[in-house]
C-alpha cells in the first residue's frame, strides 16, 4: 500500500508500570505514538530498564473508550484503574499476559489530541486505501 505522507506522528511519553504474567512488576518509560499513515491504531511503546523496546499496535479508539470503562474482547483490553494509581491499564492476553498501567491525565491527553487530528488524516488514507481494494479485487478476479 501507497504511505500517507500527511504529518508528523504524534508522541506522547510518560512513565508506566508493567506487570507480567509472574506478577513480577517493573516502573518503565512508556509512549503513545499515533502515525497519520496509521490513523485507525495507537503504538503503545515501552522501554525496560535495560533498554529493550516492546510495542503493541491496537486500535486508538480502544484506549479512548477504556478510559471511561472496560473495553476490548480480544487479546488486548483496556479499563480505567480507580484510585489510588488514577491510571488505565492496558492488557495483553495472548500469547503471555502482561498488563501495563498508564497515568490517565497522560492518556486522556493523548486521546484528545489524536481526536482532533484523526479526521484529516483518515481522508488523506482513503485514496491509498481506495487503490488498495482495487488491487485486491482485480487479483481476485483474475484480471
Amino acid at each position: 500500500m501507497r504511505k500517507h505522507s500527511g504529518g508528523n506522528p504524534l508522541r506522547v511519553g510518560m512513565t508506566g508500570f508493567v506487570v507480567l504474567a509472574d506478577d513480577e512488576g517493573a516502573v518503565v518509560a512508556a509512549e503513545l505514538v499515533y502515525r497519520p499513515d496509521d490513523c485507525l491504531a495507537v503504538r503503545l511503546v515501552l522501554v525496560g530498564p535495560d533498554g529493550m523496546e516492546v510495542t503493541w499496535t491496537f486500535a486508538w479508539e480502544l484506549l479512548a473508550l477504556g478510559l471511561m470503562y472496560p473495553a476490548g474482547d480480544g487479546d488486548i483490553t483496556v479499563r480505567p484503574v480507580p484510585d489510588p494509581l488514577a491510571g488505565i491499564e492496558v492488557a495483553l492476553g495472548s500469547p503471555s499476559v502482561a498488563r501495563v498501567w498508564l497515568p490517565v491525565a497522560d492518556t486522556a491527553d493523548f486521546v484528545r489530541r489524536v481526536r482532533r487530528r484523526v479526521g484529516r488524516d483518515v481522508g488523506g488514507i482513503a485514496p491509498a486505501l481506495d487503490q488498495e481494494l482495487a488491487a485486491i479485487t482485480s487479483e481476485a478476479s483474475g484480471a
